[in-house]
């Protein structure tokens, strides 16, 4: 499976070079075959050599004390040079051994038969030799037989090669072998395309592995792998890159081609499987487009798997590679690393806080501790570009602890100042589902000298909350501690009304979404009225977030809203600032 390499040496070396066998480690396995070959041929020496350009190297052997020599001293180097058996009845008597320091030295060699190890491609890299310190005649026989032990020899080597770019499991080339025939295109200029195909749903498919066996998997993906070959009848080569997912290097005037095929084929995926068992398969296809030679080949791949990704997040059979979302993405995983970094030193992260206002009296009833990020490089940003991603990741239980934690301290201070007003923080199903979170939280409180009354938790992401037994159970164990739970962003994407009986929550937070056309809209006005009424009816507790207007507060006041909070009243505060805000109000009140 090497490439085509031209007859010279430095072509020579490079085969020896890709088989990735040169160094002075001792094989266990070939010693054994240097021992068969002296048992064989009736020998008491026996050696494995590979010559590069400057050295011998003793691969394997039986009854030699040396690990390597000079190029020069070896007596490969006849054999290399005719690619044929060669024989030394004599070293004494044989001009080209005769004064050769192995011949002549402690190692007294006086007899030679070495045959060449030729690779696929015709490149003699070393040879299998029996020695003597006497000399011997070696029949036409022997030399056969020699031979015919190089060769087996030679096949183990790049057996051994080859195994390290093949799929165990589809027998296609794999990720490794791609990388490499990235990297030795010589067709300069010439158009490709690399392709990638999702096929399987890895979480399914390691759940079928786990009902079923793995046997069950991998006979699915060697049969999906058998489609894709019949599919493009071997005109195109298929590799596995990964579990369930495989590629295609195509020449630029073949890739429509090859992409109608696949979006053809792609219908007929699921009947091709000789199992019946109710398995899903959806192909998602990514692929990105350069010319030759691919001087990255690792930043190519990458490239059509950011396009793959793209097609399987937006549910598109097929998506071209776009900088734009590779860029987004790199940044999104920038993002995570420096939030990780963050939170393990410390630095770049505070918080703000948003005053609640009673409707009816206009009193501050509480306040909303909001995160910040001022990065280093790319200054503020938004909670939006990076909550979202920290919440599908492990970072969102450091997170929230940090807030937690950082809540505490600023109410211990403000209690201590005569400040009373609770403070709510937001808290995701995951964090509800982690192991021991109650009693994390109540040691927090404890350490600070509070209670479950001097914090609010704001529960997001409801429906995945309802999916999640721990995170239910959660909950209700924080409602008998005394903790206040408030539903937040009511209104938002999934808002199944059913889910207001079965979480234990006291206050229902309605999304800024369903505020923002209030002044405007009939229908926002009607919809809005009716949600707060059935709510009071259910005996819930109504926030209205994203109030800006003082026309806005007026609908509410009418609809009995219980409490607002939006940039009409205050935007979020530093700490600092929020008490100069809360002074103020005071003072205007007297």
């Amino acid at each position: 499976m090497l490439r085509h390499l031209s007859a010279d040496e430095n072509k020579r070396v490079q085969a020896l070079d890709e088989l990735q066998i040169f160094n002075s480690t001792q094989d266990e396995i070939l010693d054994k075959i240097t021992s068969l070959t002296c048992q064989l041929l009736d020998m008491p020496t026996s050696l494995i050599t590979l010559i590069s350009s400057n050295k011998q190297t003793i691969k394997a052997k039986q009854h030699f004390h040396l690990d390597e020599t000079e190029r020069e001293d070896a007596f490969f180097k006849y054999t290399i040079q005719a690619k044929e058996v060669v024989v030394c009845h004599d070293t004494a008597t044989d001009s080209r051994f005769s004064q050769n320091p192995l011949a002549a030295g402690t190692t007294h060699i006086r007899f030679y038969a070495g045959a060449p190890m030729v690779t696929t491609e015709g490149y003699a890299i070393g040879g299998l030799c029996v020695l003597d310190t006497k000399p011997r005649e070696f029949s036409a026989e022997q030399q056969n037989q020699l031979r015919d032990m190089a060769a087996v020899v030679m096949s183990l080597i790049e057996s051994r090669n080859a195994i390290g770019f093949v799929d165990a499991v589809t027998h296609l080339p794999n990720r490794q072998r791609l990388i490499e025939d990235l990297s030795q295109m010589v067709d300069i200029n010439q158009g490709y395309a690399l392709i990638l195909i999702d096929s399987i749903d890895i979480t399914y498919a390691y759940e079928m592995g786990r009902s079923l066996g793995m046997p069950t998997v991998e006979k699915v993906l060697r049969e999906v792998g058998t489609f894709l070959r019949v599919t493009f009848h071997d005109l195109e080569k298929i590799y596995c890159v990964a579990t369930g997912r495989f590629a295609l290097l195509v020449k630029t005037e073949r890739k429509e081609h090859v992409l109608n095929d696949l979006a053809r084929c792609a219908g007929q995926i699921q009947d091709s499987l000789s199992s019946h068992l109710p398995i899903k398969l959806e192909m998602y296809i990514g692929y990105s487009e350069f010319s030759a030679p691919g001087r990255d080949p690792q930043r190519l791949l990458r490239e059509a798997m950011s396009a793959l990704h793209d097609a399987i997040s937006l549910n598109v059979r097929v998506r071209s590679y776009s900088e734009d979302s590779d860029r987004t993405r790199k940044l999104a995983f920038t993002l995570l690393s420096d939030l990780g970094d963050c939170l393990h030193h410390g630095v770049d992260l505070y918080l703000v806080y948003q005053p609640k206002l009673n409707v009816k009296t206009g009193d501050v009833v509480g306040v909303e501790a909001l995160i910040r990020w001022k990065h280093p490089d790319l200054g503020e940003i938004a909670p939006a570009e990076f909550i979202p991603l920290a919440e599908n990741t492990t970072l969102i239980t450091p997170l929230t602890e940090w807030v937690i934690v950082q809540t505490l301290r600023q109410i211990k201070i403000w209690r201590a100042a005569g400040i009373l007003i609770p403070v709510s923080v937001n808290v995701s199903a995951s964090n509800f589902a982690e192991f021991e979170f109650v009693e994390r939280l109540q040691k927090h409180l404890n350490d600070h000298g509070l209670t479950s009354t001097d914090i609010e938790l704001e529960c997001l992401e409801t429906q995945k909350i309802l999916g999640s037994p721990d995170a239910l159970a959660c909950l209700h164990n924080l409602r008998k501690q005394g903790f206040t739970l408030a539903l937040d962003d009511f209104g938002s994407g999934y808002s199944n009304l059913s889910y207001l009986k079965k979480i234990p929550a006291e206050v229902i937070k309605l999304d800024q979404s369903l505020i923002k056309d209030l002044t405007e809209q009939k229908d926002s006005q009607v919809i809005v009225e009716q949600v707060i009424a059935m709510l009071h009816k259910l005996d819930f507790l109504v926030i209205a977030e994203g109030v800006e207007d003082r026309e806005t507060l007026h609908f509410l006041e009418r609809y009995g809203c219980d409490e607002v909070q939006g940039y009409y009243f205050s935007r979020p505060l530093m700490p600092e600032v929020l008490v100069s805000w809360l002074v103020g109000r005071e003072e205007s009140a007297v």
